[in-house]
């Protein structure tokens, strides 16, 4: 997204329903629970944040797996190239401090929210015995 115009037409394919929806569907919500619980949060608000900015249109199309799609085929060729790196390629997911909102809204938050988010935020003391039995 980093590469494309800003005024050029985007179209993302996917085989992953999970980025389509947490782009459309969920990411209101997501932001307005705090991104509590939610896997890869780094990764969404770097991109919700490059799509916001875009002044052209951007669309995301699903496409099936494995299925003989070119881009798709050679996206799943580079990531298991990636996986076998011995250093990972550092990713700058930098936003602007005005994009990225802390914290859940109030108007929204339910106690079932309140609480993941302690949990997440929540150090778990060392357990040396148990540590030691194991």
């Amino acid at each position: 997204m980093e590469t494309i115009p800003p005024y050029q037409l985007a179209k993302i394919y996917t085989n992953s329903k999970y980025v389509i929806e947490g782009l459309t569907t969920h990411l209101e919500n997501w932001e307005n629970d705090g991104w509590i619980n939610i896997k890869n949060t780094e990764l969404f608000k770097k991109v919700a944040h490059l799509i916001r900015h875009r002044s052209a249109k951007t669309t995301m199309q699903w496409v099936k797996g494995h299925d003989g799609v070119q881009g798709n085929e050679e996206s799943d060729a580079l990531a298991k190239q990636g996986v076998d790196k011995r250093n990972p390629d550092l990713l700058n997911l930098d936003i602007p401090k005005e994009f990225d909102v802390q914290g859940a809204k109030l108007s929204t938050l339910t106690q079932a929210t309140a609480y993941r988010g302690i949990l997440e935020r929540k150090h778990p003391k060392a357990r040396n015995t148990s540590e030691g039995h194991l």
